[in-house]
């Protein structure tokens, strides 16, 4: 079925997806790559700092922090050594967290591709104001290589094949495209796993989910640095050491509660910290806010750490036999302290709550265990699997696709039709002008379809 998605797109770019469709990359990515390669100019003015001329791009930081390290620029004659960001909007700073993120207090400047609001100014997690440069379109276009002032059709093209689909056909594309993403997540998975060992790389699969989107990739950082066989039954103080969450004292408002149990964790914590503790200049990136009390960063690290003293009870169970096992097992992790609160030094919640929810072991388990079953009962397993709410993303691609087909809520209904949607979006609608893309014509003729 993968194989039959693989066939639609050669239908579509002559040689292969990989080979001949633009990377599947974020405007902001590409963007980076531009200034990377020099292509934005090197002088401009600051929208509060005067004159800016940059000496030194700075070196592309492909990982978390700032999008450029140990840049050179020049302010009204000031020479100034540091990291650069570059966002889309000026309120992405915020919206990412980085305003109150100490990796991202060393950014000298903010470079924006939409001019600030009257008023706006960047600042840091230490209330510093982070000079802002403003590259107007004019810059950026052609350095991007298109047109963005070129209409998109009003109607997209793809939607008047896929109207007059049957459902049948329709069902058909959409288990093939995930079929499809999921062999490509396999593929990644069994990369890592070469490389890191397959308990290792379910270990880390884990924590990513656990992090969310706004904190994957401080998780992942974690856990290289202290890695699931080094951890035993020390694992929650090690983890929240190497976080760089155990500091030596708590604030003088917290419960006898929490001091009790930050000295029982230091204490342990003090005896391995020199294996483990990060230097003040490579301390984890964590986004602290806005995030959910109850997915706070302290609490998701706790959840990790008791995970990792269930782990030999964990692995077997990871397949879809062992999904409802799985299940019981993650949601039924307790603690006699995080059960209650969200930080260390936060106040005992009024109610006790569940450290992993259902939610968190849903994903865990359509994103990762079902990809890597490759049984038959594991893929109509995964294509019974009932979807969410839809992402934004999801959402926009499935109106241009589907406009306003009847059946477009039973559609939607299942998990793999989501993920055939980002796939579909990834290969077709992130790479191509709306009015000039292949798709449309490949769905009118395209013969895995029987059309």
């Amino acid at each position: 079925m993968a194989a039959a998605y693989g066939q639609l797109l050669a239908e579509v770019y002559p040689l292969s997806a990989e080979e001949c469709a633009p990377p599947a990359l974020p405007d902001e990515m590409a963007v980076q790559a531009c200034w990377a390669a020099g292509l934005l100019g090197n002088e401009g003015e600051t929208c509060h700092h005067g004159h800016v001329r940059i000496l030194d791009g700075g070196l592309w930081n492909r990982s978390a922090g700032p999008d450029f390290l140990r840049a050179e620029v020049e302010i009204n004659g000031v020479r100034r050594r540091g990291d650069i960001e570059i966002d889309p909007h000026p309120a992405d700073w915020e919206h990412h967290g980085h305003g109150a993120n100490p990796a991202f207090n060393q950014v000298i400047l903010h470079v924006v591709l939409s001019p600030p609001p009257a008023g706006w100014y960047t600042r840091n997690a230490v209330h510093e104001e982070v000079p802002v440069l403003y590259l107007p379109p004019e810059l950026w276009q052609p350095a991007l290589g298109q047109d963005t002032a070129r209409p998109r059709a009003e109607v997209p093209l793809c939607r008047r094949p896929m109207e007059e689909l049957p459902p049948e056909s329709i069902d058909a594309l959409l288990k093939m495209a995930a079929a499809y993403r999921m062999e490509k997540k396999r593929a990644h998975f069994r990369r890592k796993a070469a490389v890191m060992g397959q308990r290792q790389a379910w270990f880390e699969a884990w924590a990513e989910t656990l992090g969310y989107s706004a904190n994957k990739q401080a998780m992942q950082m974690l856990v290289r640095r202290a890695p699931l066989k080094s951890l035993g039954q020390e694992a929650e103080a090690i983890l929240l050491g190497t976080a760089g969450f155990m500091v030596p004292v708590l604030p003088e408002r917290s419960s006898a509660e929490s001091r009790t149990y930050h000295r029982a964790v230091w204490d342990k914590w003090w005896a391995v910290r020199e294996q483990y503790e990060l230097s003040h200049t490579h301390r984890i990136p964590w986004v602290m806010s806005p995030v959910r009390p109850m997915n706070h960063p302290h609490r998701r690290v706790a959840a990790l750490a008791l995970s990792a003293r269930r782990w030999r009870s964990i692995e077997p169970l990871l397949n879809a036999a062992g999904a409802a096992q799985l299940r019981e097992l993650l949601t039924g992790l307790s603690h006699p302290f995080w059960d209650s609160h969200c930080t260390l030094a936060s106040a005992a919640m009024k109610q006790p709550a569940a450290l992993v929810g259902n939610q968190r072991v849903d994903d865990f388990l359509v994103n990762h265990v079902y990809v890597q079953d490759e049984s038959e009962a594991a893929w109509q397993t995964y294509l019974s699997l009932p979807a969410g709410k839809p992402s934004s993303t999801v959402q926009r691609v499935a109106l241009a696709l589907f406009g306003e087909r009847k059946d477009l809520k039973k559609v939607l209904s299942k998990h793999y039709a989501h993920q055939a949607l980002l796939q579909i979006e990834a290969d077709f609608c992130s790479v191509n002008i709306c009015n000039e893309c292949m798709f449309p014509g490949a769905l009118a003729t395209a013969s895995v379809l029987g059309a």
